[in-house]
């Protein structure tokens, strides 16, 4: 993350993060999972 994100981040208000988290986590269960990746089999 960008060092200004961050700076503005910290200033914002704790309801707000708390309201960005959210949609944040609405967003991401409206997207289909990804299968893992298994791991490349030992030879």
């Amino acid at each position: 993350m960008k060092l200004e994100m961050r700076q503005k981040l910290a200033r914002e208000p704790f309801a707000e993060k708390i309201r960005k988290v959210g949609q944040l986590i609405r967003l991401a269960k409206t997207f289909p999972r990804r299968a893992a990746k298994s791991p490349p089999a030992a030879k």
